[in-house]
């Protein structure tokens, strides 16, 4: 059986509690408040809380703790940022009153930023598309990159074209179809990109405009066959962008101006590429 605490005892653990406490009434005014709370706010800012509502207090700096809020973040007079999760409890024939504990969660949310930072630089160094195995943008910026080197050095020709391929019922389903297509249409020395939700990137070395244009020309008519066998009768609709490279050209140039054509391409009636 458990038996109640005596109101002496009662006192003697809420006094001596290492997590911040206060009380609150039922309009949300403080009644009082713990040594730790005091050490954690500062004597003053916790007197200055004494009696009043989170509404009450204006821009007062520890106005947050008042809230109804089930997590906190508060920057302390050091700026110092804590993390608080906030546990209520309701105190039996004390006209409504309620205790808060301010639990430190820091280390919690600390670890979180760590695991969503690490992610987002892992991100940075995946250099392929989940969904179709080829190389995402990245991969792609890191492979054109020498190519545009070695067009320069040789005064070779490349170029570069952006497929935005749209497929309305089901964008997702045709896209790996189309990987394939391009896969299995394309040269060993040709490189393929997803440059998008639905985009793919070209890279044609050897290839100026005229014949990227044949090539476009030949992929549309088989991804329009493709659509019509595997794809159920699906319409895909296709816009190009081609830029053949220059000697000004470095990689991100050459990638700017295929995309401005195809920018072009799609402000337009019809199917057909744009050459820059």
């Amino acid at each position: 059986m458990t038996e109640c605490l005596s109101p002496q005892y009662a006192l003697s653990i809420l006094h001596n509690c290492q997590l911040p406490l206060l009380v609150l009434d039922k309009q949300g005014r403080m009644l009082g408040y713990n040594p730790a709370f005091e050490r954690l706010v500062g004597r003053s800012q916790s007197s200055d809380l004494q009696g009043y509502s989170y509404k009450d207090l204006g821009n007062h700096p520890a106005r947050i703790l008042l809230s109804d809020n089930s997590t906190v973040c508060w920057d302390d007079r050091n700026a110092t940022t804590h993390h608080f999760e906030i546990q209520t409890v309701d105190l039996p024939d004390a006209d409504h009153a309620q205790a808060r504990l301010f639990l430190d969660i820091g280390r919690q949310v600390s670890l979180e930023q760590t695991h969503t930072r690490l992610n987002e630089e892992l991100k940075q160094h995946i250099l392929t598309d989940q969904d179709t195995g080829l190389l995402n943008e990245r991969g792609i910026m890191l492979a054109l990159k020498p190519q545009v080197a070695r067009c320069r050095r040789y005064n070779s020709t490349m170029s570069v074209v952006v497929l935005d391929a749209h497929c309305p019922a089901d964008s997702t389903g045709a896209h790996p179809h189309i990987a394939r297509l391009l896969k299995d249409q394309l040269r060993w020395a040709d490189l393929i990109g997803c440059g998008g939700e639905q985009g793919f990137i070209l890279v044609l070395p050897e290839t100026d405009s005229d014949a990227s244009l044949q090539l476009i020309k030949k992929l549309h008519d088989l991804l329009n066959e493709m659509a019509g066998q595997v794809l159920e009768g699906q319409t895909i609709t296709t816009s190009y962008g081609v830029a053949s490279w220059r000697r000004s050209d470095n990689a991100e140039t050459l990638l700017s101006r295929a995309r401005m054509a195809l920018l072009q391409a799609r402000s337009e009636q019809g199917e057909h590429p744009v050459a820059l």
